[in-house]
């Protein structure tokens, strides 16, 4: 994979997918489909799931930071965030097992309109 390239989210591999995984796995039942290489692990029916979140860690910063680590040589598979892909919108998947249109947290700063205020993180 190029550097340059824009990556879009891929919503068949994405954080999205990995919730759900996790979800499903814990029999609740979801609207959104899970990562195919997390569900084929978690068959083996573990009591307990730690999900470790590295957040702003992608692919390249892996691959150039530590190519024989840890992480990438027990890599399953290559995932992409969500869109927008801002730390707000990303855990706010992760809380909810939803994309961001779903829930509609985007960015720090939201406009509420039936209330006519922002969020306590405006300067």
């Amino acid at each position: 994979m190029q550097e340059n390239k824009i990556v879009y989210p891929d919503y068949h591999h994405s954080i999205l997918n990995v919730i759900n995984s996790v979800l499903h796995h814990y029999q609740v039942k979801t609207e959104y489909n899970g990562l195919p290489e997390l569900d084929e692990e978690l068959k083996k029916n573990y009591q307990n799931v730690v999900l470790i979140i590295l957040d702003g860690m992608g692919e390249h910063i892996l691959k150039h930071a530590s190519p024989n680590g840890f992480f990438r040589k027990h890599e399953k598979a290559v995932i992409t965030s969500i869109c927008p892909a801002t730390t707000t919108a990303a855990m706010t998947t992760y809380y909810s097992g939803k994309p961001p249109y779903a829930t509609g947290w985007i960015a720090m700063s939201q406009y509420f309109k039936e209330i006519r205020t922002r969020t306590p993180n405006d300067a």
